[in-house]
């Protein structure tokens, strides 16, 4: 009885200590579950690179502002903050699912797609509640964007988007099998990272075209280049850690650079990723079935180019944006140039001081080489003469020396003259023969539009007129009907009144 009575209590005791224990730990797990749960949703909002449309036009982060232009207008990103009058304090957990996956705000209105809940449709609701929970720890900025967006007539009716949906949204395709690192690939671009917002064209109704699946598309004065696994036109032809460094790094060796778009997505979203998320959409990337471009002759991606510049170690330093005044003294002075009015003096005079007379670069200090250039080696020169205008804003997670813009400094005709001289000089084409008059096109940001959008204003006025006359007929049909019937009803009366 004794030795029962003491296991007994000893069941009691060990029962205590475990209830204690357990009590402990469920209290640590609700004191750092929340904390860790912001820290998730933290990196799903830099993987799905909320920042770069949502950051306010002072540089506060998620105040909103920032307008997106479209062909049928300009669209603002809203205030995301935790203020409950501006920004979406208020929402719950259900109204921000809604919004990323119906594209449906709490009051009901339909948002555009210009923010991509076509493919925010298909994130994990686990992904979902840790970025509601980061996004309500933002602090509250409590004022609303001073830009509005400003829609062409008939798209300034939201409710066209309710048509929209119906007709273009797609279910979350399946995995395919895919094992688990292109799985998760899989995930990151065509969800979280929403590439083929940019990569993938769009068909008469704006929506993304899946026959064309990231065969590369139009982006204003930018190209969002083909990441098919084509080995020529597309990626087909980098290895997966050479992609992955461009992620990070916004470079691959010393022949590919990110800039525009891309540069941006690199600065504000993907060199925050983890090196496993990298390789895992490298590694998707390169099952992308392959789509050719006729019109690209050479492989974009030169290894051998890339190989024979890799046994310089670039030293990291600080970033550095050139000054007009200061490339006479690390270059040729214009007075040394023979013709400095033809494409190879234009490139002496503006361009030799970073890149070097022979194209080379300085690779130690990260001034990328032309030779065999990914920019250059393109049969569209829309990217090169977006670069030579607007220079390279964006840097990863390695400083890397900024390039000013040209477009106040050189002509039309000048631009294209330096762009002829680089892509043939260095960039592999036989020839190249821009004008004044193409640059000036490319410049612009003048898209093909569809027929179907391009006219959909004048469409909306013929059938709000049909609408108004058909309306009007049966109008009158109707009047003229009770009309004769109103004689006919008294001649009856009056034939058989006493």
């Amino acid at each position: 009885m004794r030795k029962q009575s003491l296991r007994t209590t000893g069941l009691l005791v060990l029962g205590s200590v475990v209830g204690i224990a357990t009590a402990h730990a469920s209290e640590a797990t609700e004191t750092t579950s929340p904390r860790a749960e912001i820290e998730h949703g933290k990196y799903i909002a830099r993987a799905a690179d909320c920042a770069a449309c949502h950051m306010g036009p002072d540089g506060t982060p998620y105040a909103g502002g920032r307008p997106i232009s479209t062909p049928m207008g300009d669209v603002v990103a809203t205030n995301i903050t935790s203020s409950k009058e501006y920004g979406i304090g208020d929402y719950s957990l259900e109204d921000l699912t809604n919004v990323l996956r119906h594209g449906k705000t709490p009051d009901g209105s339909h948002l555009y797609p210009a923010m991509p809940y076509p493919s925010y449709r298909g994130m994990k609701q686990d992904d979902i509640a840790a970025l509601y929970a980061y996004l309500q720890s933002i602090p509250a900025v409590d004022r609303e964007p001073e830009a509005h967006t400003d829609m062409d007539f008939p798209f300034n009716f939201r409710i066209l988007m309710a048509m929209w949906n119906t007709l273009e949204l797609e279910d979350d395709p399946a995995s395919q099998g895919q094992d688990g690192a292109v799985s998760r690939g899989q995930y990151l671009v065509d969800h979280l990272a929403h590439c083929g917002t940019c990569h993938t064209p769009r068909d008469d109704f704006m929506a993304s075209d899946s026959t064309r699946y990231l065969s590369g598309a139009r982006l204003g004065i930018w190209s969002a280049p083909n990441i098919t696994s084509d080995e020529t036109s597309g990626i087909g032809a980098w290895q997966d850690q050479q992609l992955a460094d461009y992620f990070k790094h916004g470079m691959a060796g010393y022949v590919a650079q990110a800039a525009g778009p891309m540069g941006e997505a690199v600065h504000q979203s993907l060199q925050y990723l983890s090196e496993k998320d990298r390789l895992a959409i490298a590694a998707y990337l390169k099952t992308v079935p392959a789509i050719e471009d006729e019109a690209q002759q050479q492989p974009v991606f030169d290894q051998m180019a890339n190989q024979a510049l890799l046994g310089h170690e670039p030293v990291v330093s600080p970033a550095t944006r050139h000054r007009e005044d200061t490339l006479a003294t690390q270059g040729l002075r214009p007075d040394d140039i023979a013709q400095p009015d033809t494409g190879q003096g234009l490139y002496l005079t503006h361009c030799a001081a970073c890149h070097a007379a022979d194209g080379n670069g300085q690779p130690v200090s990260y001034y990328p080489s032309l030779n065999g250039n990914t920019t250059l080696r393109r049969a569209d020169p829309r990217n090169l003469i977006a670069v030579i205008t607007q220079g390279v804003a964006y840097q990863g997670a390695t400083p890397l020396p900024q390039m000013p813009g040209f477009a106040e400094v050189l002509s039309h005709a000048e631009i294209a003259k330096v762009a002829n001289h680089v892509r043939t000089e260095f960039g592999g084409h036989d020839e190249s023969q821009l004008t004044a008059q193409d640059v000036n096109e490319l410049i612009t940001g003048e898209r093909s539009v569809p027929a179907l959008i391009r006219h959909a204003g004048t469409l909306a006025w013929l059938g709000i007129i049909v609408a108004v006359t058909l309306a009007g007929l049966a109008g009158w049909w109707l009047w003229r009907r009770r009309d004769r019937r109103q004689p006919a009803s008294a001649t009856s009366n009056t034939h058989h009144s006493p």
